[in-house]
């Protein structure tokens, strides 16, 4: 009878090493289960001991692979990333709709999804599903597909008999995110064309034309005016020591963002973001609306109200923010009502704390939190769209200004060089 060394957890969530002897991988995992034990990893053992090397053997199993590596090579060919989570969830909750069952669904997306990292990604869940894991544990082995909250939402489906309905609600509120993102995405399209062609046509004046009429303008003689003479200067120290600026520019942001990547550092700089006028107010709608998405689609899919604070705060980028509301998570498992805690955070208008208060006064929050969300979708819109009119506006006056300064300081030069030819 083969021998398997396995890695489990234990009720506790302590991680167990043994071995085992079993008639096969699957009987494996059920003696596993009898003991109370969540199987991570399993490996018929060659002779007895672990096998050398890489791991593998001759065996079914092959040695040390992981329960859940997607079967084979899949899960070394393709990196699984978040931006997965929805094109599969989709295709699997279309599945589901039509009267599919989930294990069946999940096979046959890792047979027909004509994306090859998609597919990967359903035959990593179906090899997990095929060991008489769930869905939603099947999910949890790729943390970098799937959040918490997502897997917690499924789990709540498979619990309630309901996972279709559930499925087609997290879709929905996916897709509105990567709809305002892709609007977000366009939007900033124009302002930065306008940016990139300005910075182009600053650079050809500075760095090609003005040497040129410099030259000519020397050799016509005569003193410059002060505006050219300053414009002159301007050009040659941005020619001079345009790239130091541009190198100290280069590391600077890549200091910034080395000291962000600290707990310190995120904290601060996160702290100074939210003072910036506008960005600061835009950023933190943006953590509100991902807040108040999430907590809705948590707690009208049955997920108890301390469970869901906890996986919503998650999604909350800004850690100034977050630690706010966990402080007021805590203050509502110590029974503080949610509208309450949540309005002592500050950061929410006094009409969307009524509103919040009205909806834990009816005993039914999620409604309330869907008008929420509807009014940060609008205000966010609303911002958006005159940010990048703002910018729009003021790039293109930055670029008219400074190309005009030029004209004017090169014909104010051609006019008194002239005037000066006259005089002779």
């Amino acid at each position: 009878m083969p021998t398997y060394s396995y890695s489990a957890r234990d009720a506790s969530g302590k991680t167990v090493k043994g071995r085992l002897e079993a008639s096969s991988r699957k009987a494996a995992i059920r003696q596993l289960s009898a003991r109370g034990l969540t199987p991570i990893r399993l490996g018929e053992s060659a002779g007895g001991a672990e096998a050398s090397g890489s791991g593998t053997s001759a065996g079914a199993g092959g040695g040390w692979r992981s329960l859940f590596s997607g079967g084979g090579s899949s899960g070394d060919k393709y990196r699984f990333s978040r931006r997965d989570r929805l094109p599969f969830l989709r295709a699997l909750s279309d599945l589901l709709a039509a009267g599919v069952q989930s294990g069946d669904a999940v096979r046959m997306l890792s047979r027909r999804l004509s994306s090859g990292r998609l597919k990967a990604l359903a035959s990593a869940l179906w090899d997990a599903l095929s060991q008489g894991q769930s869905l939603s544990n099947a999910m949890r082995a790729h943390p970098q597909v799937f959040d918490e909250a997502s897997i917690s939402l499924v789990e709540a489906g498979e619990a309630t008999g309901n996972l279709t309905e559930i499925l087609q609600r997290l879709v929905a509120d996916l897709e509105d995110r990567e709809e305002l993102r892709g609007k977000l995405i366009s939007a900033m399209f124009y302002p930065i064309f306008i940016v990139g062609v300005a910075v182009g046509v600053v650079l050809i004046f500075l760095y090609f034309l003005l040497p040129r009429i410099q030259t000519l303008l020397a050799g016509l003689g005569g003193k410059l005016p002060l505006p050219t003479r300053l414009l002159i200067a301007t050009s040659e120290v941005l020619v001079t020591w345009g790239p130091v600026f541009g190198l100290g520019l280069l590391a600077g942001s890549v200091a910034i963002w080395a000291w962000r990547r600290t707990p310190k550092g995120r904290e601060v700089i996160d702290q100074r973001v939210l003072g910036i006028p506008g960005l600061g107010s835009f950023l933190r709608d943006a953590d509100l609306l991902r807040l108040v998405q999430t907590l809705a689609l948590l707690l009208e899919n049955g997920i108890t109200t301390i469970t869901a604070l906890a996986l919503t705060e998650r999604t909350i980028l800004n850690t100034t923010i977050r630690r706010v509301f966990t402080e007021a998570r805590l203050k509502i498992a110590e029974g503080l009502p949610i509208s309450t805690a949540l309005r002592d955070t500050g950061y929410l208008p006094d009409l969307v704390a009524d509103i919040l208060v009205i909806g834990d006064n009816t005993g039914n929050l999620v409604p309330g939190l869907h008008e929420v969300a509807r009014f940060y979708r609008n205000r966010q819109q609303k911002q958006l769209n005159f940010f990048v009119g703002a910018l729009s506006i003021g790039v293109l006056m930055v670029a008219f200004v400074f190309v005009a300064l030029i004209a004017f300081g090169i014909i104010l030069a051609v006019f008194q060089l002239s005037a000066n030819l006259r005089v002779r």
